[in-house]
């Protein structure tokens, strides 16, 4: 589909739809159909101790841009700004650890206990000598900071807007919108648009339309999604599309209510609903 008129019913779609009951007054609406990515951030802090090469490495490290597009997902940490003046101090987890070396848990023999006779081998250290520290890597040398954790998550979001309609077209038409399996790219639009019809009347502004069809509340209700998804505390990033879906409302002749609509779907294809 080349232009928004060709997802647009024809008139001879119209009647056709209507069939041998004729068509009565018609109206040309749209629905609103918004769906994007958020990135949702979950932090968190903890207080820690780190060698003095973790603390070279935590000062060049910064939380990563937030990427709609990485489905997999993200896990990084990030020095919190008030330590990055932190100073080198006696690591505080080696003060357990005598000057020697020697593994305080088998007393420096490398060997454990196991029963009455079985000996088995310090997991410990390696022939009584104790594993450097795992904080400052045998040094006694490390840096009290703050680090903020954090994990990244892609979230998927999409919501249905339609037209002021009778309500028993509403759920057919929910359902036919929510079984698409694609949205033509020529019925994008961009909610920060002034979509105000213009009045002949003073040249005032009245009610909201998409190329010449009614959109009522549709186009307001979309922007206060959008809006509150990027006002949400933990969306660190939002990317967002909004289509506007054309389709004609209409009444059998000589009825005073419309009580039919009529839209194509991605493939092009008439549908009727009513």
């Amino acid at each position: 589909m080349a232009s928004f008129e060709d997802v647009m019913p024809s008139a001879a779609d119209v009647k056709a739809a209507f069939g041998d009951r004729g068509v009565g007054d018609t109206d040309r609406v749209v629905a609103v159909l918004v769906s994007g990515r958020a990135v949702e951030r979950s932090t968190w802090s903890d207080e820690v101790e780190v060698s003095e090469t973790d603390f070279d490495r935590l000062l060049d490290e910064d939380a990563p841009t937030p990427d709609v597009n990485d489905f997999n997902g993200a896990k990084f940490r990030a020095l919190d700004p008030r330590s990055r003046g932190a100073k080198v101090r006696r690591c505080t987890e080696c003060l357990y650890r005598p000057e020697n070396g020697r593994c305080l848990r088998c007393n420096g023999t490398g060997k454990l206990q196991v029963g009455s006779d079985d000996w088995v081998n310090c997991s410990g250290c390696i022939e009584g000598i104790a594993l450097p520290c795992s904080v400052c890597n045998g040094t006694r040398r490390a840096v009290l900071v703050k680090i903020a954790f954090g994990e990244d998550v892609v979230r998927r979001f999409a919501h249905i807007f339609l037209p002021e309609l009778p309500f028993p077209l509403r759920e057919p038409l929910t359902l036919f919108f929510k079984n698409r399996t694609s949205v033509p790219d020529v019925l994008s639009i961009d909610l920060r648009d002034d979509f105000a019809a213009a009045d002949a009347y003073r040249g005032r502004r009245s009610r909201a339309e998409v190329k010449g069809h009614r959109a009522d509340a549709a186009l307001a209700l979309a922007r206060n999604y959008v809006d509150r998804i990027h006002r949400l505390p933990r969306m660190a990033a939002v990317e967002a599309g909004a289509f506007a879906w054309p389709m004609v409302v209409g009444a059998f002749a000589g009825d005073a209510d419309p009580s039919v609509v009529v839209v194509r779907d991605e493939l092009g294809s008439v549908c009727r609903f009513g």
